[in-house]
């Protein structure tokens, strides 16, 4: 079930610091909004993705498989 809850009970669940907790979210493996407040609110659980990674993998796909072609081609 997805849900979003606030940073405060993201790093109680996690057991870590805040520190920690803006590492993780830098990386890209939790999804986040800033509210117009500044405050975190954070996804968890769900199998979904928003659409803007969902787009952003897409793209990376596409160019890596370009990549891919072009390095073969260089090798045959």
């Amino acid at each position: 079930m997805e849900e979003w809850i606030s940073l405060q009970e993201f790093m109680r669940r996690k057991k870590i610091g805040q520190e920690v907790a803006y590492k993780l979210l830098a990386t890209g493996k939790y999804e986040y909004e800033k509210t117009p407040g500044g405050r975190y609110k954070i996804k968890v659980g769900g199998d979904t993705v928003s659409r803007e990674m969902y787009e952003n993998l897409l793209k990376e796909n596409t160019e890596l498989k370009t990549k891919l072609s072009l390095v073969k081609q260089v090798l045959v």
